[in-house]
């Protein structure tokens, strides 16, 4: 007899805690706890859990998220949505003001009264922040991120302030009066252009960013901590030292402040060379980032625009991460515009790739999100699985395809992308075809322990 979805459910979350409790204790580290302002070691950036605690704490997240979809009320789930937006915003708020540093890692934490007169604001009581007793608050191993001297600060305030401004103008974007602002696909016609009254797209030679270097500083330091938490499993879960023996280098094109690279660079000290592609404009910020890693000598920055030939032809290992999915893929001219296109992108690695080069691919790959009352559990799973390679479980029964809650941030960058340039992550048909259209065909999706695929690409 089959269980139902909430008792079978309910098992799978006590399989995965267990597991999730079995791995830190083999790491000899305790559980985390929300009742302290201390970091736990799990929380720093840079952690790389192993493959089973991976797939334990996907696989809790997944069945928490339905088990509370079957459980809350959905008029109540309907009303903290609709005011979720403040809560980002109160979130952003406490970034700005620092409340995260005032409170630092006093356990006992300040009252409402102590947090207005450092911060100039009057009283105020976020859910970010724990509170030690009535009236007085101190930091949890949430709000640690948002101090300002964590990465997670420039998210919590010039991406968070971005999308908010962006979040305003996504449903006019996508319901426009005008049928052909409705149906286009190019980075001109987006939400962003709505919300910041613009006719520049976001991205791009001649876009926002390159228009105000201060703000492509901002957006490159908020970016650094989104890559990071992807970099570890992207280092970990495939051979770079195999696929960049007898190379000169590994090229990341459109990478930024170079995250990956000296990620790679610290990993692997038998790679020799890292060069770091992007607009002109990045190259402060870049040089910066790279100098405080101490990679200076292994990782230099050029300026390339990536819509232009490749300057590098030889023995290369290109990398495009987070790059291809800020552009669509199709064709079309619009008011003599032409959209930029990330098949266009492709062409120009095409071209100079030869026997002693390749290209890959790092983006995330969308999963459909269909379950199944069928399923191996998670511990039969685990049994069948290597402890040193990273290999992902089959959804236990009623797990979505996507693992669902756990793969909530992989959806909302999708559409945050629609909203901000016309573009998408992309399922693997919608991959295919991208590469296709580049000239070139996939060879290989290999599944990192993070949002990323790395996708081996080679000519057709």
């Amino acid at each position: 007899m089959s269980l139902s979805e909430l008792t079978s459910l309910q098992h799978t979350l006590n399989n995965a805690i267990d597991a999730f409790k079995a791995e830190l204790a083999a790491q000899n580290l305790p559980e985390p706890s929300l009742n302290t302002s201390k970091a736990h070691p799990i929380d720093d950036i840079t952690y790389l859990p192993t493959p089973a605690m991976y797939e334990a704490r996907r696989v809790a997240l997944a069945s928490l998220g339905l088990i509370k979809s079957l459980v809350q009320s959905p008029y109540d789930a309907l009303a903290a949505n609709t005011w979720m937006s403040l809560e980002v915003a109160g979130v952003r708020l406490a970034a700005d003001i620092g409340l995260a540093s005032v409170l630092g890692d006093n356990e006992e934490g300040l009252s409402v009264a102590e947090i207005a007169l450092e911060t100039g604001v009057d009283g105020l009581k976020l859910g970010w922040f724990r509170e030690t007793k009535q009236g007085y608050f101190a930091n949890n191993r949430l709000s640690n991120l948002i101090k300002k001297d964590q990465p997670g600060f420039h998210l919590a305030t010039y991406m968070n302030d971005l999308f908010n401004k962006v979040t305003v103008g996504f449903p006019e974007m996508i319901n426009h009066s005008d049928p052909e602002f409705r149906m286009n696909n190019d980075p001109f016609h987006t939400a962003f252009q709505l919300s910041y009254k613009t006719d520049a797209s976001f991205f791009g030679a001649d876009g926002w960013l390159t228009k105000d270097p201060e703000e492509a500083v901002r957006f490159g330091l908020s970016m650094g901590a989104v890559g990071p938490t992807s970099d570890p499993g992207v280092a970990a879960d495939f051979p770079w030292v195999q696929i960049a023996e007898g190379k000169d280098a590994i090229v990341d094109v459109g990478g930024g402040q170079g995250t990956l690279c000296c990620s790679l660079a610290t990993k692997y000290p038998e790679i020799k060379k890292f060069i770091v592609q992007d607009l002109p404009e990045t190259r402060e910020a870049a040089e910066s980032f790279i100098a405080s890693k101490g990679m200076a000598g292994r990782v230099e920055f050029e300026a390339q625009d990536f819509f232009k030939p490749q300057q590098r032809k030889g023995k290369y290992v290109f990398v495009m991460q987070r790059v291809l999915h800020d552009w669509s893929t199709e064709d079309g001219r619009i008011a003599g515009l032409t959209s930029i296109l990330s098949a266009k992108m492709l062409k120009q690695i095409r071209d100079v790739l030869n026997e002693n080069s390749c290209l890959l691919i790092i983006d995330t790959v969308i999963q459909p999100a269909v379950t199944s009352d069928e399923g191996p559990t998670l511990s039969e799973s685990l049994l069948k699985t290597n402890k040193n390679v990273y290999t992902p479980v089959t959804p236990p029964q009623f797990i979505p395809t996507d693992f669902g809650e756990a793969g909530r941030i992989q959806h909302q960058i999708n559409v945050a992308l629609t909203a901000l340039c016309n573009s998408f992550e992309r399922t693997l048909p919608q991959l295919q075809e991208m590469v296709e259209l580049g000239g070139m065909k996939i060879k290989k999706v290999n599944a990192t322990r993070g949002w990323a695929s790395i996708t081996e690409v080679i000519p057709q």
